[in-house]
């Protein structure tokens, strides 16, 4: 049983601690089954290279299609925590070999990706930058985060022999997307887009390395577990860590600088936006080449004047770097203002609801009126007669019943009302009266100044060659009675001269002495 040092001795917290280590971590690992056991995973085999390019592939499908389901996928089946635990144990142990098959598996790994998914970006329709690409552009704190702690998990699950398929999946996250994104940005000629996931890809890379050697030795993992190494192969491999942390300790320190300057900016546009009772809707730094790039959206009540100048001169002084700072600003209102603008808009709903229901009402009376009409109408037309296209030339044709009885003076003047009231474009009507016999025109009495129709007369004359016209009459015969012949004369004229204008002849002419002084028209028997 482990018993706490004396607290007072911190000499006796050191050897407490040291002996702890030894008997709960070191002696309880079998350090040969886990340098063979890492080795195996390590090695360079037709299963490693299948999975490695079963895996690239699905991630550069998921990242085109911009879904995080299938990227999670590809991760599922990715092998690259083999090798880079055993590149970790490898500069853990001092082992020259095990370092040299760990990079030359990771580097045939990383052609067999990009030969696979360059050739998938080509043939691939969707060929434009997703949010999942544009995520794996740009090393953060986070990513170096996350890939710190896959390599704390991945090796203490290797060491102890405890879940090391889900630990992968950690890893893989880290690593395999970035080199996806790689083989997308070289497909489409975007080098930005490659330099920034291939930086990512080498930190992750890096820090997962460099975390699997510091739980190896941790865990008590040394030179004494390899053959023995010459000294210049032991300076080779403490040269090859220190060549590794350099890079990734320049990686850490623009993140930690990117971080920094990314939290001032932030802060200062806080302050900026609660001064003027507003505050920061979105941000945006970029700190890409030597100044950086600001772009802020601040939610303000009213404008604020000169606040972009203002946060330009600030965050230059407080970052001692070129600042360009672009402000959008958007107006926001107050408690008040946005009540009574609720209040505006509630009265103005009312009146448009009052004149909807006014024009409802209007419509529906007027619905009802059109439909009176339609049922009188449809009633009456059957009576008065039919209404139908003209069989001869454009426009319609309404065929007065027999049972209407209206006279053919009256159905001459509905023709003509009907013409009178037509507007533009309108088609025709023509009035075709029923098919009856003429009454006969009462000549009256002769007197000096005329013997022939007086205007009435010439009317009547007007309104039968109107309506033989209109029943297609081309020959009508004529009785005059009751007459001399000088006054028979002057009748027969008007009667030609109002039928040859309208295509009618004259056929028979009958004049009688005796009787009643009448001009009577009849069709001729066919």
């Amino acid at each position: 049983m482990d018993h706490a040092p004396d607290l007072a001795s911190p000499a006796a917290w050191w050897r407490w601690a040291r002996q702890w280590r030894k008997t709960r971590l070191i002696d309880g690992v079998d350090r040969i089954a886990v340098l063979e056991h890492v080795h195996d995973g390590g090695e360079l085999g037709p299963r490693y290279a299948f999975m490695v390019v079963m895996s690239c592939g699905i991630a550069a499908l998921g990242l085109l299609q911009d879904s995080a389901a299938v990227i999670i996928g590809a991760m599922l089946i990715s092998p690259l925590m083999g090798p880079i635990i055993n590149l970790g144990m490898g500069l853990a142990t001092f082992d020259l070999r095990t370092v040299r098959e760990s990079l030359r598996t990771l580097g045939a790994g990383v052609a067999l990706a990009l030969a696979i998914a360059i050739p998938l970006v080509w043939l691939s329709p969707l060929q434009e930058a997703t949010g999942e690409i544009l995520a794996r552009t740009r090393p953060t704190f986070f990513d170096l985060l996350v890939a710190v702690l896959s390599g704390l998990a991945g090796a203490y699950a290797t060491i102890t022999r405890k879940g090391e398929t889900i630990v992968g999946v950690a890893i893989a996250t880290a690593l395999m997307p970035p080199l996806a994104v790689i083989g997308f940005g070289t497909a489409v000629g975007n080098w930005d887009i490659a330099r920034g996931a291939a930086f990512l890809f080498m930190t992750n890379l890096l820090a997962i390395a460099l975390s699997v050697t510091i739980v190896a030795r941790w865990y008590g993992f040394g030179g004494d577990d390899t053959p023995k190494q010459s000294a210049w192969q032991a300076l080779l491999i403490v040269g090859t860590f220190v060549l590794l942390s350099i890079p990734l300790g320049l990686a850490l320190k623009r993140i930690a600088l990117q971080s920094q300057t990314e939290l001032t900016v932030r802060t200062t546009l806080d302050a900026a936006a609660a001064g003027v009772n507003g505050r920061v809707s979105a941000l945006r730094v970029d700190t890409a080449g030597e100044g950086v790039g600001v772009d802020a959206v601040v939610l303000v009540p009213t404008h604020a004047a000169g606040l972009e100048a203002r946060l330009q001169r600030t965050l230059g002084e407080r970052l001692g770097r070129p600042v360009a700072v672009r402000v959008r600003e958007v107006l926001t209102a107050d408690d008040a203002t946005v009540a009574r603008q609720q209040g505006t808009l509630a009265e103005l709903k009312r009146s448009v609801l009052a004149l909807q229901d006014a024009e409802s009402v209007r419509a529906q009376k007027q619905q009802a009126a059109q439909a009176q009409q339609a049922r009188v109408t449809a009633a009456l037309l059957p009576y008065l007669g039919r209404l139908q296209r003209a069989t001869s030339g454009p426009g319609w044709e309404l065929w007065l019943a027999a049972d209407a009885r209206v006279p053919l003076a009256r159905a001459q003047r509905i023709e003509r009302e009907i013409d009178g009231a037509r507007q533009e474009g309108d088609d025709p009507l023509r009035v075709v009266p029923a098919l009856q016999g003429l009454p006969p025109i009462a000549l009256g009495p002769a007197t000096d100044d005329a013997i022939g129709p007086d205007p009435t007369q010439q009317a009547a004359l007007e309104a039968q060659g109107w309506a033989l016209q209109r029943w297609r009459a081309t020959r009508v015969d004529v009785v005059l009675a009751g007459v001399d012949d000088a006054r028979a004369d002057a009748w027969e004229q008007a009667l030609r001269s109002v039928l040859s204008a309208r295509g009618i002849a004259i056929g028979e002419v009958e004049r009688r002495r005796g009787g009643e002084a009448t001009l009577q028209l009849a069709l001729p028997a066919s």
